[in-house]
């Protein structure tokens, strides 16, 4: 576990946790993955999602993608002026700029002495979108997104998936309608890239830990997949 700088391509840095896995060298490399944040910014849950990662043998790399507005940020669901706040940013948040850190946090990681040079992404809420547009606009290796917000509106993108994407999708998420996930199911689940997972009977955030919506069923079924859905195309 450790903090790494990424120099920006517009000018600037940022921060990034890494967790690193065990024997992990440049004898014995891994694969990485860019763990994408909520609206919460880099904080304890998100770096534990890391450290997960690091355990099934991922170099897990979380960057700030909120230093434009307000470096080091790390807020709370359960405080409600904290809560109010990760609204505001996400509000503020630029997702090209998003998209351009995302890039240059891959780049890094592909040229990490101890990576196999395979880089994929997995992101939650506002990170779950962006999982998706990195799958539409770079060449990542694998992608995952859980409850994304505002897909439907973006699946005019799709056409450019060249890599493997995985999406949990909650059937009762109060962010993604009834409607909206329709949109989602029937503009992707034709392509060979793609696979859908939907989850009834639970809320947007099902696998944040602690939180009101902790579904710890629902939430090892998801997780599941994705180690398994990376394992496969990234090892």
């Amino acid at each position: 576990m450790t903090e790494i700088t990424i120099p920006a391509k517009d000018g600037g840095s940022f921060k990034a946790y890494v967790s690193m896995p065990a024997n992990v060298s440049s004898d014995n490399p891994a694969p990485c993955v860019i763990v994408i944040q909520e609206i919460f910014g880099v904080n304890k849950g998100l770096r534990e999602k890391c450290d997960w990662l690091a355990s099934h043998g991922f170099i897990a790399c979380a960057p700030d993608l909120f230093w434009r507005i307000e470096p080091d940020i790390e807020l709370s669901d359960k405080i409600p002026e904290e809560l109010q706040r990760a609204f505001d940013l996400f509000g503020q948040f630029d997702i090209d700029k998003g998209i351009e850190d995302i890039k240059a946090t891959k780049h890094v990681l592909k040229g990490h002495a101890n990576s196999t040079g395979k880089v994929g992404c997995l992101g939650y809420c506002l990170g779950g979108k962006l999982a998706y547009l990195t799958a539409c606009r770079t060449d990542i290796n694998a992608s995952v997104g859980y409850y994304g917000v505002g897909i439907e509106g973006l699946l005019a993108e799709a056409n450019n998936i060249e890599a493997p994407l995985m999406l949990h999708i909650a059937e009762k998420d109060g962010f993604v309608p009834p409607d909206a996930q329709t949109e989602i199911h029937e503009g992707l689940e034709h392509s060979n890239k793609v696979i859908l997972h939907s989850y009834p009977d639970v809320d947007h955030a099902f696998t944040r830990v602690g939180g009101e919506n902790y579904n710890e069923a629902a939430a090892k079924v998801a997780d599941a997949r994705s180690i398994e859905f990376l394992t496969d195309n990234l090892k």
